[in-house]
């Protein structure tokens, strides 16, 4: 089993002095407050009642049962690896808490060379640390062809703004996801604001791809049916609430997940109560990375292949405990 356990010596001293262990009874048997009492028997060892760590790192990865856990003390992750048999089809749902004020942001691996520095995501992962990470939106391949590129804006720099009229029937329809310093998450009409209304509502990035999968709670009928039908390897971005979100990434085009289309995960966004849901960049962009190590199979035959160079990411967290940019895969 591949499994790797890892809590900083002042957490351990701490669980092992309260009798707690790292076992389901032991979370179970201490009863300090209601808040984290719920938050026992998870998977996870004591949480305070804020739902995170009092201090240190907990890492779990488990390949052969498809779990995977982050927790400190303004963090906390789990990912779980769903499987179907009819239809065939494998994806991972990671679901995400992060402190008051914090969320995703888009980690870039130039951003001074935007366009033209790209880097594999389980790479740039490890060079910036960032715990948890999915594919975005590609936009760079569109900006080094001078195509449109949609309202695209990272770490608040205009890089595109030519976009699609709403409801064009190019897809991406270039859709746009909004990302604000507080941890909100906004979704929008390729043409429904300009790069410069972004920047006045205090927008940090903006992604652009699409179509939008959820606006206030409602699913977009409209796009489900018209946009993305084809099987495919799929990436989905969700937020229930501020500081409250998911990533989905769904396998394709091999043996054990045909792929399917955008509305498989926008409907898996709604199970989990999301508020907001976009789609990003599928097919062989499509990626999840967790601690430096990327989690979705790409082909049937190579076990380390990896999903295509990319100048960004969307990621969360930051840990001194990521491999080196060259240790084993």
């Amino acid at each position: 089993m591949n499994k790797r356990t890892l809590l900083a010596a002042l957490l351990l001293a701490f669980l092992f002095s309260a009798g707690l262990g790292m076992t389901e009874a032991g979370a179970a048997g201490n009863e300090q407050d209601g808040t984290a009492e719920a938050q026992r028997g998870n998977g996870f060892p004591y949480l305070n009642e804020a739902g995170f760590l009092d201090e240190g790192e907990y890492i779990e990865e488990n390949a052969e049962e498809g779990v995977w856990r982050y927790a400190s003390e303004s963090l906390r992750i789990e990912i779980l690896r769903r499987q179907t048999e009819k239809p065939k089809e494998t994806w991972y749902e990671a679901e995400i808490w992060c402190a008051e004020g914090t969320g995703p942001r888009v980690i870039s691996a130039d951003p001074e060379k935007w366009k033209w520095t790209t880097e594999y995501p389980y790479k740039l992962a490890r060079k910036t640390g960032t715990v948890l990470a999915i594919s975005g939106d590609f936009a760079q391949l569109r900006a080094q062809q001078k195509a449109r590129t949609g309202i695209v804006i990272r770490n608040g720099v205009v890089e595109g703004s030519r976009t699609w009229p709403a409801r064009s029937s190019h897809f991406p329809n270039l859709d746009c996801l909004a990302i604000y310093p507080d941890g909100d998450m906004r979704v929008y009409n390729s043409d429904e604001k300009t790069a410069e209304e972004y920047l006045a509502e205090g927008a940090v990035d903006v992604l652009a791809f699409g179509p939008w999968l959820i606006r206030d709670g409602e699913l977009n009928t409209e796009a489900l049916d018209k946009y993305g039908k084809s099987s495919a390897q799929r990436v989905a971005v969700g937020m229930v609430e501020k500081g409250h979100y998911f990533f989905m990434m769904l396998e394709g085009r091999i043996e054990r997940s045909r792929g399917s289309g955008i509305r498989f995960l926008a409907e898996r966004l709604m199970e989990k109560g999301c508020t907001v849901g976009f789609n990003l960049d599928g097919g062989q962009t499509a990626s999840m990375v967790f601690m430096g190590h990327q989690l979705c199979k790409m082909d049937n035959k190579k076990r380390n292949l990896s999903s295509r160079r990319a100048a960004d990411i969307l990621g969360v967290g930051v840990s001194g405990s990521l491999p080196g940019i060259e240790d084993p895969w």
